[in-house]
This record gives C-alpha cells, structure tokens and sequence, in this order.
C-alpha cells in the first residue's frame, strides 16, 4: 500500500538554516520507518526533501504533493494543537479523491472543529499516538473493509 504523510513543519523548523528540528525530525523517521517496516511505502513530503525547507516555486511542490496524493492508496495526517494550512488542504484533496484519511493525533492534543467533524461523519478515522505496527494494521484493516 502507498501511503501519503500529510503532516506541518512550520514550527518544527530553525529558519536561520531551514532545517528541521532534530527531535522532530527523529519522531517523523519513528513513525515512517515504522510504517515501512510493515511492509508499505510512503511519501513524505519533508522527508523528500532532506528535512530542510529548499524554498522552491510553491506551485511546483503543491504539484507534487497533489500527485503523490493521487498515486497514494491511503492518507495518514498528522495533526498537532496548530493548524497546518498545508496539512487541511491535504486532507481536503483526500477526500475529494475518495482516498481513505486517518487523522493521527497525540493523546492530549485537542482536534479541532472541522477535523472531529469529519471523523464523526465518517470521512476520516480517528488513529491516537504513538504508532505502532498493530495500531497501523488495526486501521488499514478497519479501513479496507469499510
């Protein structure tokens, strides 16, 4: 299964050198090498490019983004307390798509309005961190069979 990673940086990143954060950037390899370890692909955005902000035309990565987006079998957005334009646009396009989203969250992060909006109408799962392999197969196996 090819999975896209919607996930926000902007605050996770030191813009004096455009680098990501290494705390950051160690929970995102947690969570994709986890993942991958079952035996999936992903696409991750700021993994692609090197966890550094490289300022390209931002026509040409949302262009990206959107094709990964159509080549992907599922959506796993991971959401903090802030909103990410980029992550609700994502979402958004996911579900346009008709691909299966699962909005992954820290325990004691609240979600807000529009994001519990969608998992109650059933548009998106709701999947709580850390990620495990069991957690991840629990929700592709429920999303598959929906």
């Amino acid at each position: 299964m090819y999975i896209f990673i919607s996930t926000s940086y902007s605050t996770k990143v030191n813009y004096d050198t455009g680098e990501v954060f290494e705390e950051y950037k160690l929970w995102l390899e947690n969570i994709l090498t986890t993942i991958e370890s079952t035996g999936h692909t992903v696409f991750c955005a700021l993994r692609a490019d090197n966890y550094k902000i490289n300022d390209p035309d931002p026509a040409e990565a949302f262009s990206l983004d959107i094709n990964e987006l159509r080549k992907s079998d599922f959506v796993l957005a991971l959401l903090n307390d802030s909103v990410s334009a980029g992550v609700q646009t994502e979402i958004g396009y996911a579900v346009a798509l008709e691909k299966e989203v699962v909005i992954a969250h820290e325990p004691d992060h609240s979600l807000q309005y529009f994001n519990m909006a969608m998992m109650r109408a059933g548009v998106a799962k709701s999947l709580v961190l850390p990620l495990t392999k069991e957690k991840l197969e629990a929700v592709l196996a429920e999303t598959i069979h929906d």
